[in-house]
């Protein structure tokens, strides 16, 4: 047990390591049938496109064909028909692109109004090609309320959310919360086709007992692969306090003030098969205050951290690459819902220097890595991977710097039986107090209360063995069980070393959300800490939709 305490990331890395090997010796051509490839290759064009909006209820399914079903499609405002032409890639009178098609689904899947989409080519009497977009609305108005008790800590919510305001599919929410640190309440709307254009907006005011938070996004996105140019800009204002935690309770306070701006360009720079690289430029302002640091719990060996405030005002290059390889899974993180992943590698990139020249209150270099790639042989499994990596470099060395992998892996069993794990493995250098790392409940332990340690290093591990059940009941919930075990381990601030390996153990219902567009499920948990620390509880009870993977 020792060693395990004193070599956890290295486990946590070989572990990683040992099982991309076996998903990349895994992978294999997996042949599937396109109905456009034969119409894209006889140089066929689009000679009509239709549009078919389907009710969140089929009421052509006696299953569905109740009062609770035709009352929602009653209520329900259906998605117009403009909104759906607005995010298609393709047009009436243009040569057949497979991948324009298939790359359209993707995107009406994604909108958070859809539950389904699908393009089906249609030749007419007269040999004229149709292109039937039918998509399937979701249920979008959310009343959500939520109690969960983590390590003796608990926490309420309760929010109204609608995703497509009277079909125009713009968002309004209204959420309120509160925790052990504060109760808060905002607004936030949200608009992924600002004056039927391509521009998005998103923004967001939340006020909370010790502050506020702001936020404030437009941007035109790389909305396709092939899209020339994108632009963005993000505006952010967090007004609050800094809790730092040991032992799952408050140890130190301070107010705390960050104000951050990104304005950002890119364009293609190269485009080859299926497969974009793009460049580009950015400015990124942040800065960061902090209030007189007041001991508010017992801090055992903990000292607290020295609080410098600073401005880092600086331009960068970004790159990044892509490439269309998608496949289509189902009931792997959701339920009877279609999910996109892609297994080409994907990355990208930023490298620039903050300068005093700009106004920052140091001269670094400052930088931010990100990879990720998926594997699958069948529809029976899919691996996917994930490294990042980011921080800044002024003369007194690398500070603020994170390194993170993760590793997931889903495999059936049945059709209705799934192995899911996910590894990660985490490693920080001189982290700035709001970003430091900690283990516990909201960590991925679930048997354990949620910051249960502060560190500098750490590596979890779950795995779930899932079991989805054929009761579904009016059309709107499907019915699963879960059982897991946790585990993982922290290098911790004090000085200590590498903590333990924490341990855990638990069973749960899964609650699909039928109807959602993302399939959305409910999770209600109960683990058991295997090697518990004297002052949590013998248990930990969980009620909520955050999944990790």
């Amino acid at each position: 047990m020792s060693g395990l305490r004193k070599h956890g990331t290295c486990l946590a890395i070989l572990l990683l390591v040992s099982s991309l090997a076996f998903a990349a010796a895994a992978t294999a051509a997996r042949p599937v049938a396109k109905p456009w490839q034969a119409l894209e290759a006889r140089k066929a064009t689009i000679g009509k496109i239709e549009v078919v909006v389907g009710d969140v209820f089929d009421l052509a399914n006696p299953k569905e064909n109740i009062w609770i079903g035709r009352t929602a499609n009653h209520l329900h405002a259906s998605t117009r028909e403009v909104v759906i032409r607005r995010v298609l890639l393709f047009a009436e009178g243009s040569l057949v692109r497979e991948r324009r098609i298939y790359e359209t689904e993707r995107l009406l899947r994604a909108l958070p109004f859809v539950k389904n989409a699908r393009i089906d080519p249609v030749i007419e009497p007269d040999g004229s090609l149709v292109a039937r977009v039918w998509v399937r609305d979701a249920w979008t108005t959310q009343v959500n309320a939520g109690y969960s008790q983590v390590g003796g800590q608990k926490s309420m919510n309760f929010s109204v959310d609608e995703k497509n305001f009277l079909g125009s599919g713009k968002s309004v929410a209204y959420d309120w919360s509160k925790d052990h640190e504060r109760s808060v309440w905002g607004l936030s709307f949200g608009d992924p086709q600002l004056f039927g254009s391509r521009w998005t907006l998103q923004a967001h005011t939340q006020y909370t007992t010790d502050g506020f938070v702001r936020s404030l996004q437009v941007q035109r996105p790389f909305f396709a692969l092939d899209t020339p140019w994108s632009i963005a800009t993000a505006l952010a204002q967090r007004h609050s306090s800094l809790s730092l935690y040991d032992g799952g309770v408050q140890v130190y306070h301070a107010p705390f003030i960050q104000d951050e701006v990104r304005l950002g360009g890119a364009k293609i720079l190269h485009e080859s098969g299926n497969r974009v690289w793009r460049g580009g430029l950015l400015f990124k302002r942040q800065d960061t205050s902090y209030g007189l640091i007041t001991q508010t719990g017992p801090s055992g060996s903990l000292s607290p951290p020295a609080l410098t405030g600073r401005r880092l005002r600086g331009p960068a290059l970004t790159f990044s690459t892509q490439e269309d390889a998608f496949d289509v899974f189902e009931n792997l993180q959701g339920m009877d819902s279609p999910e996109d992943y892609n297994l080409a590698w994907t990355g990208d990139m930023e490298l620039g220097t903050y300068s005093r020249a700009f106004g920052s209150s140091m001269t670094a270099p400052f930088f931010r890595i990100q990879v990720g790639k998926g594997w699958s042989s069948s529809d029976d499994n899919l691996t996917l991977f994930t490294a990042s990596w980011d921080g800044r470099r002024p003369a007194t060395g690398l500070e603020d710097s994170h390194l993170a992998l993760a590793l997931t892996r889903y495999h059936k069993l049945t059709e209705n039986q799934i192995l899911a794990g996910m590894v990660t493995a985490d490693r920080a250098q001189r982290s700035e107090p709001e970003n430091w790392y900690y283990l516990g409940g909201d960590q991925g332990l679930r048997g354990f209360p949620n910051q249960l340690h502060p560190g500098d290093a750490r590596w979890t591990a779950s795995f779930d063995y899932r079991l989805l059940t054929e009761q579904r009941y009016w059309g709107i919930v499907r019915l699963g069980y879960s059982a897991f075990v946790d585990m993982g381990s922290i290098h911790r601030l004090d000085g200590h070393g590498w903590s333990k390996t924490y341990t855990d153990v638990g069973v749960g219902l899964r609650l699909g959300n039928l109807k959602s567009s993302i399939g959305r499920v409910i999770l209600i948990s109960v683990a058991v800490p295997l090697n518990r620390e004297p002052y949590q509880s013998r248990r930990q009870f969980t009620v909520g939709n955050a999944m990790r993977f």
